[in-house]
């Protein structure tokens, strides 16, 4: 996967700014001490500090103008896309407005945290003036920490210990509570979270939601967004038809093949509360899995890039065979004690466009997300059945060791 590396440059009074500045502060946010204006739609810049990512300013050549308030210095400032990621200019001013810093972001992450301490104004265009900016939120932080929200994201690079693939953001809260927060944030292991259907999102900001979940649940590999629509329909013909005959099949292949799981995580295959899209994905991942990723002949496109690969294991939610369960209730020291049933329900309420529908965390009844059942394995049935690394969890730890 290509990357796309940060290039900052930090003039000599920024640095200072860092070194010499006042007695260690923590991090806080001081966005709405700001004042917002623009060089062309300024009276739409303001819409980038409300909590609707469906509002956004807008520009081609134009200048979005942050003004700090008086005698405070800001460590850094958090940009939001809306679509696409372009790259973005950020210069430092101080009080006179005269440049103390600059930075230049051309990385394809939606949310994205730049450090570069101000104490007068930032001053966010694009870099090439012929191209669009599209900024639907603008956070700034003072203080001598990185802010524990502040997004810094890293390139997904395999392999990985879990990869959790799902159809559509929020997908990977509602039906599997706290797995992200007990793998991703309290374990601290390598996790990927692919969505298939995100074609369509992205004029909504339920991508930017979707990032700001996983950070709170401690994922720090930047997610895999599919290329499928979204839709409902009554059948699962009817999705292959929309998506491809075998396009799941192949884009699920891809990501193993790249990513060299150990443990793969999916939907129901009865799509949890009937969904035909979950239904066509947990198949076509069953097939992945089963058949197509260690098979040559199958996708030979993603075969000769990445090679052949069989994960270890497959869990599908609710499966009835070799079921476990998975305690969502206990306290993760990584998070102060909550549980992963409280941090999914904090990750799942940054998905403001959803609060009006009747999801929700399901911990109980016949969508819990306690149970997966283990579909496919290559190192035998679980005895514990209370962890998803289970046979593979030493080997996971001694690939660590020093």
């Amino acid at each position: 996967m290509k990357k796309f590396p940060l290039k900052l440059t930090l003039l000599l009074s920024a640095v200072l700014l860092l070194l010499c500045g006042a007695a260690f502060a923590e991090s806080r946010e001081i966005t709405m001490d700001c004042r917002f204006t623009a060089t062309f739609m300024s009276d739409d810049a303001r819409r980038v500090t409300d909590d609707d990512y469906n509002n956004y300013w807008h520009s081609t050549g134009g200048v979005l103008n942050v003004r700090l308030p008086a005698g405070i210095t800001a460590q850094g400032i958090q940009l939001s896309f809306l679509e696409e990621a372009v790259p973005v200019t950020v210069e430092a001013a101080d009080v006179s407005d005269s440049v103390t810093g600059q930075a230049v972001y051309d990385q394809r992450y939606l949310n994205a945290y730049i450090p570069l301490p101000s104490d007068g104004y930032y001053h966010i265009s694009a870099t090439d003036p012929k191209t669009e900016l599209r900024l639907n939120r603008v956070r700034v932080f003072s203080g001598d920490e990185m802010p524990p929200d502040a997004q810094n994201w890293r390139e997904p690079e395999g392999p990985v210990d879990l990869l959790h693939i799902v159809t559509h953001p929020d997908d990977e809260l509602i039906w599997f509570g706290g797995l992200l927060p007990t793998y991703a944030g309290e374990r601290g292991m390598n996790v990927l979270v692919a969505y298939a259907a995100t074609h369509g999102a992205l004029k909504t900001g339920r991508l930017n939601e979707l990032l700001d979940g996983l950070w709170v649940c401690g994922v720090r590999s930047y997610p895999i967004m599919g290329p499928f629509p979204d839709f409902q329909v009554e059948s699962i013909p009817a999705v292959v038809k929309r998506w491809g005959e075998n396009a799941a099949q192949a884009w699920c292949t891809g990501l193993i093949r790249e990513f060299r799981p150990k443990v793969v995580v999916t939907h129901d295959i009865r799509g949890e509360s009937g969904h035909m899209q979950h239904q066509t994905l947990s198949l076509a991942v069953i097939d992945a899995v089963t058949e197509w990723a260690g098979d040559a002949s199958r996708d030979p496109e993603s075969a000769a890039a990445f090679g052949v690969y069989t994960p270890q294991k497959l869990y599908i939610h609710r499966y009835r065979q070799n079921q476990i369960y998975l305690d969502w209730e206990k306290p993760l020291k990584a998070f102060g004690g909550k549980t992963g049933a409280e941090i999914a329900r904090a990750a799942f309420r940054k998905h403001v466009s959803q609060k009006n529908t009747h999801y929700t965390i399901y911990l109980q009844g016949p969508m819990d997300s306690h149970y997966l059942g283990l579909y496919f394995s290559t190192v035998g049935e679980d005895v514990e059945k209370d962890d998803i690394f289970e046979n593979v969890w030493r080997e996971w730890k001694s690939s660590r060791q020093p």
